[in-house]
């Protein structure tokens, strides 16, 4: 696995003015989201950091990562800041799509957490060989969108060569690759999908709130993926020295671009790599997509 080198300092400060999602007393943790979201007063501007609506211009990828820290809390809160980098085209929608890859990570710890604390059979569930290997395959979709939106948000085209093809796999088949994951993990939730309070009622706001980004009508309509390079778009050098093409090639979403309609999950080396990968992350506070921050998030 390769870690991006960029400045997240944005980021940074946008999670530290966050703080633990997890801590019931913070003002701006998932229970305040959540309670302010139940009863009809969702909040934003109070949960902004001021750096954010500071003049300084950060550069595209730097405001990629703030977005994520946002999205991570709520996707509602980084629709009101979005716009604040002048950009429009490929790279704004990208930034619209790759924002989303935070609701995900978030989405992901809070499975974990819950897996980990849930028993079954007297053992923890997430101790269990099928729940690894969704959880893997999740952790696997989340960087191959974070790959594709990276490049797209930096100007970069994998395949100059096959014109419009990288723009379609950010425009087309990132957002249901991103939904298509969220649905997985809703799964892994179980009855505590539907409860809307604790540690885990943050969920299902999540998942549809990343939904509505991803397809909201002012960010045009998304097209079918169908048939893409996918193969050709991983293992491109810009793509490669991001990611293992074998870890991308492993998420479960590369289904969306052949006709078969059951995603196979990671398996045998791959799948233990993945999921250690994701333990690791989760164990140590840091974040599931490539640039691997520091979060304040409690494990």
């Amino acid at each position: 696995m390769t870690a991006v080198t960029v400045s997240t300092d944005l980021a940074d400060i946008v999670e530290q003015h966050l703080g633990d999602p997890y801590d019931t007393a913070n003002p701006r943790g998932f229970a305040a989201v959540l309670a302010a979201h139940e009863t009809g007063r969702p909040r934003t501007g109070d949960l902004l950091p001021d750096a954010l609506t500071a003049s300084a211009h950060p550069t595209p990828e730097a405001w990629l990562h703030a977005l994520r820290a946002l999205y991570r809390r709520s996707p509602g809160l980084g629709s009101t800041v979005r716009t604040g980098l002048h950009e429009n085209g490929p790279r704004a929608a990208a930034l619209a799509v790759g924002a989303c890859v935070g609701a995900l990570d978030s989405a992901l710890r809070v499975t974990v957490r819950h897996l980990r604390g849930r028993l079954l059979y007297g053992a923890p569930a997430i101790d269990i060989p099928q729940l690894r290997e969704v959880l893997a395959g999740v952790h696997a979709d989340l960087l191959l969108c974070d790959v594709l939106t990276t490049l797209a948000v930096r100007g970069e085209d994998a395949l100059p060569a096959r014109e419009g093809a990288h723009e379609l796999a950010v425009l087309g088949l990132v957002p249901r690759v991103l939904q298509g994951a969220l649905d997985r993990l809703s799964v892994l939730m179980g009855s505590r999908f539907y409860v809307r309070e604790g540690e885990t009622g943050i969920f299902q706001l999540l998942l549809n709130g990343a939904q509505r980004e991803l397809f909201a009508p002012a960010h045009g309509p998304r097209p079918a993926p169908g048939p893409l390079p996918l193969t050709e778009l991983v293992t491109a050098p810009c793509a490669a020295a991001l990611l293992d093409p074998e870890l991308a090639r492993a998420a479960p979403g590369r289904v969306l671009t052949t006709p078969a309609r059951r995603a196979p999950q990671p398996s045998g080396d791959v799948q233990q790599r993945l999921y250690a990968d994701l333990i690791r992350r989760y164990e140590g506070a840091r974040t599931f997509d490539l640039v691997e921050r520091r979060i304040p998030d409690r494990p």
